[in-house]
């Protein structure tokens, strides 16, 4: 009897913690939000939203370049085709590693093998066969987009096409983080103009967008005049930005 009354009063006595608890937790968080409204509450009533746009660039010279050949094979079979085409781009790949271009920069796009025939016979009659093989060639060294391209027709390129140039990465990175602050900095400056002029002060920047853009270089190409190497050699590119900020004024 003693030993069951015992734990009754135990039971009741945790219980009776528990709602201790809870209470204080209770008192609390009504506490936090009380804190929390009178907060907002201190927020001026009398604001003015001003959204201003901003726009930022900053221009670059490329520090690397792309460009594809194209190789041919022709034979009476696909193998003959295929070997003649295959000696052409071992030869070119060779040509461009001697300059130090590394194969980690090369990239096969593609490789293509198709009949050839007269249509003038009836039905039509496979003459032979044309293989082409597309290289393309990343540059990471400027001044070398001449010589590669003499070297790569030297070793037996039939054709070349899509000569681009381009930034790395991680300058392209660097160039775009800073072509946005210069964006901000002129809606900024925009907005202080525009609060002064009002009697009033930025409070805060409610919201902000981004909208980063690039310009690829212009390719000046010089004429060849039977020059060693093809003169070839980039303009400038930009990379610009323009943000929208929605500012408080007050």
């Amino acid at each position: 009897m003693n030993r069951g009354l015992t734990a009754l009063v135990a039971g009741i006595g945790v219980i009776a913690v528990i709602a201790l608890v809870i209470s204080i937790i209770g008192i609390s968080v009504g506490y936090a939000t009380t804190n929390d409204a009178t907060t907002i509450n201190l927020e001026p009533k009398n604001y003015t939203r001003l959204t201003v746009s901003g726009y930022g660039e900053v221009t670059f010279a490329p520090d690397r370049a792309v460009v594809t050949f194209v190789s041919l094979g022709y034979g009476k079979t696909a193998s003959e085709a295929l070997e003649e085409c295959t000696a052409k781009a071992s030869a070119i790949i060779s040509s461009l590693e001697s300059l130090g271009i590394s194969r980690d920069n090369m990239k096969t796009l593609g490789l293509t093998i198709r009949p050839r025939y007269d249509w003038e016979q009836k039905p039509p009659k496979i003459v032979d066969y044309e293989v082409s093989y597309s290289l393309q060639v990343e540059i990471t060294n400027i001044e070398l987009v001449g010589k590669v391209i003499d070297v790569a027709f030297s070793a037996g390129a039939d054709s070349m096409y899509n000569l681009r140039f381009t930034l790395s990465k991680e300058k392209q990175s660097e160039l775009t983080s800073k072509a946005i602050q210069n964006a901000v900095a002129n809606a900024l400056a925009k907005a202080e103009a525009a609060a002064s002029s009002l009697g009033l002060k930025i409070i805060r920047v409610e919201s902000i967008n981004i909208s980063p853009q690039q310009t690829p270089p212009i390719i000046v190409r010089a004429a060849y005049e039977g020059k060693a190497e093809v003169p070839i050699a980039p303009g400038e590119g930009t990379i610009s930005a323009s943000v929208t900020l929605s500012c408080i004024l007050s």
